[in-house]
Formats: C-alpha cells, sequence, structure tokens
C-alpha cells in the first residue's frame, strides 16, 4: 500500500488490515516519522518498509507482493518529478516483480471532459498519463478515481462575528459535486475492488460518496450538530495556486466522471454519517 500515512493510503490499509486474508506490507519515506509509529502500534500486523520513488528502494517494496496499491501526491511533485513520473516508476517496478494486480489512483482529464476547455489542471492530466500508461502494461489492472473529499469541507470552517459558523467552497453553493468520506469509503471501495479483482480487472472506477451540494452537507452539519452553519461561496481567485484554481473553475462547470459511475456494493457515508463520526463542532474559536 502505497502512501499508507495518508488520507487514500491509509484508508485503504485501515480496509485491508482488519481482514486476516490480507498480509499488508505499507510503504513509506520514513518508517521513523511519528504518524508511521503511531498506526504500526494500532496494526502491529503491518508491515513497514521504507522507499523512495527515485531509487531502487521501490523495487524491493512491491518484491513478493500479489496485489499492489499505487498513488502519488500532488505536493509531492515537482519540475524533476511530476505525478506521471512518479506513478511510472510504481507501475515499472509492479511489472518487473511481476505483482498480480495493481489498483492505482488516478483522475479523469480536465482537457477531455471539457471538451479541451480546460487545458491548466495540471494534477489530473498527470494522474490520467498514469492511467494511460498502465493500460499499456501486461499487469492486470483497476483503477480507482476518487471524488471530492468530505474532509476538505471541514477544513474551510471559520467562525464569523456573529458566532455563525462559515464553511467556505470555491464556486456555486447549490451545485452538487461528487463527494466521498475518503477516511473510510475509498478503503472499503478499493479492498471491495481487491476482493473482487477478476470482476474489476481493467475497470475504470470513481470512488464517490454521493452527489451533493455544499448548501446540502452544510444543512446536515447543522441537522447533526445543532450549530448554525452557513455554506459561503469563495472567489476562485482566491485560490491556493493557479492549478487549483483551474481545478476548482472546471469542477464548478463539469461532472468530473460524466456520469459513468461504476456502482460498487458497499455501504457509503451520507453528509450526516460523516458529521455524525467525525464529530466535528467547528474550528476552536479565538
Amino acid at each position: 500500500v502505497f502512501g499508507a500515512t495518508g488520507h487514500q493510503g491509509g484508508s485503504v490499509l485501515r480496509a485491508l488490515a482488519t481482514d486476516s486474508l490480507y498480509h499488508v506490507r505499507a510503504v513509506t519515506r520514513s518508517t521513523t516519522s511519528e504518524k508511521v509509529l503511531e498506526l504500526a502500534l494500532k496494526y502491529p500486523q503491518v508491515e513497514w518498509v521504507e522507499a523512495n520513488v527515485d531509487d531502487s528502494s521501490i523495487d524491493k517494496a512491491v518484491t513478493g507482493a500479489h496485489v499492489v496499491f499505487g498513488m502519488t501526491q500532488y505536493f509531492a511533485a515537482s519540475a524533476n518529478r511530476s505525478e506521471a513520473k512518479q506513478g511510472q516508476r510504481i507501475i515499472d517496478a509492479c511489472v518487473s516483480a511481476r505483482v498480480e494486480f495493481v489498483v492505482f489512483s488516478t483522475l479523469p482529464s480536465a482537457l477531455q471532459v471539457s471538451h479541451g476547455e480546460c487545458t491548466s489542471v495540471t494534477h489530473f492530466e498527470d494522474k490520467h498519463k498514469i492511467q494511460q500508461y498502465l493500460a499499456q502494461q501486461s499487469v492486470k489492472w483497476a483503477i480507482v478515481q476518487s471524488a471530492v473529499y468530505f474532509q476538505n469541507v471541514a477544513a474551510s470552517a471559520r467562525w464569523d462575528d456573529n458566532g455563525k459558523l462559515a464553511f467556505g467552497f470555491f464556486g456555486d453553493t447549490l451545485r452538487k459535486l461528487p463527494y466521498i468520506d475518503v477516511n473510510h469509503d475509498f478503503g472499503t471501495i478499493v479492498k471491495h475492488i481487491i476482493d473482487n479483482r477478476a470482476k474489476y480487472t481493467h475497470a475504470v472506477v470513481p470512488a464517490v460518496s454521493g452527489y451533493y451540494s455544499p448548501q446540502e452537507i452544510v444543512e446536515a452539519f447543522t441537522r447533526v450538530t445543532k450549530i448554525r452553519a452557513s455554506a459561503v461561496g469563495v472567489p476562485f481567485e482566491f485560490a491556493p495556486d493557479a492549478n487549483l484554481r483551474s481545478m476548482f473553475e472546471f469542477l464548478d462547470k463539469y461532472d468530473m466522471f460524466e456520469g459513468n459511475l461504476v456502482k460498487v456494493p458497499v455501504e457509503v457515508a451520507t453528509p450526516e454519517m460523516y458529521w455524525e463520526q467525525c464529530r466535528f463542532h467547528g474550528p476552536p474559536k479565538k
């Protein structure tokens, strides 16, 4: 499992580690990090290995594995090591090690979905290149593509001057977008794919809990917590960088999955279920 200390990989690790059918090997850049030590205590049955996509340690990390969950990180990419190059390196190692099945986390091409209009969503295009590269290999594979994280909603919360909680969203707060509880549902979906890999060989599976508008998600928060809250639209120019601004503009106009949802028969979270589980009641008041 790559990315085992992050949202997606961590979700996959938790889903697999609780099933005695699997021996889980978690790949990380440092086996002495605080997060790894915390997870190692919680899941003592998991094997932890250090690996870097830039050297031969990546080959050792996948040697002997029957199934690999691969992913790349936008914020870990650089001019010399794009996400596409990271992903291709992982795939090459899997092919060399004769891994039986690879599940890779990618994204659709914003350029293709928008019919050429959205040209600057770099990480969507890089992740899509990984998907194209994997499809050319001899290894059996499946693709999983994550929706927007419910977890990002809580991160945007701020108290206004009237003591009301405001959740910030880029774009139309009434537009329905695909969302997922990445900490639970993503791993559950990936585990189902691995459990039934013969069925999902060469499938592209969107990981989606459901389609909801920001307004619906915030209304669910109020129903669960009884705390007054509102969904507030944030201008695109306030995005952290140009790539993320392009992404928010793309998501505000296009359905990233174009309605092509592969139904995975697992229980997934509603906004109410997510808020009940995460127990978020707003950021600390100053």
